[in-house]
């Protein structure tokens, strides 16, 4: 992976503590896991990773089906239910 220092902008100085922890505080809020790439120059980069269960990644694989879930979503959202009703299927 390359990055470009003007891909990035500076927000701030951190400490390293004396078992070499650094905290990020509200930089990272909302997130629990880290994937961390380091350069030749000693450049760390942090992005923002999430996990999909591996039972429900069959969803993500399919374009379609993503698409429609999507927009069954988008339409609950916008109030448009129905009472479904199990006996008519």
């Amino acid at each position: 992976m390359s990055t470009n220092e003007k891909e990035f902008k500076e927000v701030g100085t951190k400490s390293i503590d004396s078992r070499k922890r650094i905290t990020l505080g509200k930089l990272i809020q909302g997130y629990k896991r880290m994937r961390v790439y380091v350069n030749d120059k000693g450049d760390i980069l942090l992005k923002p990773v999430v996990e999909i269960p591996a039972d429900e990644i069959w969803l993500y694989e399919d374009k379609k089906v993503l698409e429609e879930a999507l927009e069954g979503i988008k339409e609950a959202e916008q109030g448009k239910i129905s009472d479904l009703k199990i006996d008519e299927l």
